[in-house]
């Protein structure tokens, strides 16, 4: 079980690698740092030569899926393998958030004795609340970029 999700996916198109490369570059703002900003356009992000990584331009959950793909040029069809994964920033801040209580409950227990450790239990079910806060967002997140993505791909 991973605590950060993260999405395979596939997804074909009838439009050559070219054509898809400059509906992604003509409908995104260009940022190689996948910060959130306000703009007109659907996505944030770059690409490269078959190679594309964007958020969603919503804002705010618009930065918590990060859509990074592979295009592959296949006879008359082009296939986009799309990995999308939980933003970087987001884990780094989530996870020092994280380990911070289990640090003050070491502590405690070197101070008070063992009565800290029923402090674990409390944690643990915070940890399992927000595992599935941050499922429920990414899965948002993820819908709404995809959406958008596969409407700029299929133009």
């Amino acid at each position: 079980m991973r605590y950060f999700p993260e999405r395979y996916d596939e997804i074909k198109s009838f439009n050559p690698v070219e054509k898809i490369l400059s509906n992604i570059n003509s409908n995104s703002d260009k940022s190689y740092s996948l910060t959130m900003k306000r703009t007109n356009k659907f996505l944030r992000g770059y690409t490269e030569k078959n190679f594309f990584k964007v958020i969603s331009a919503e804002v705010p959950l618009g930065a918590l899926c990060v859509f990074e793909g592979q295009l592959f040029q296949k006879e008359h069809e082009t296939i986009i393998k799309l990995n999308s994964k939980f933003h970087r920033t987001f884990r780094i801040i989530l996870f020092v958030w994280g380990i911070l209580p289990v640090f003050a409950i070491i502590i405690n227990c070197f101070q008070t004795g063992a009565t800290a450790l029923a402090l674990l239990l409390p944690i643990a079910m915070f940890y399992t609340i927000i595992y599935f806060v941050i499922k429920f967002y990414f899965k948002r997140s993820y819908e709404n970029g995809i959406q958008d993505l596969n409407r700029i791909i299929n133009k």
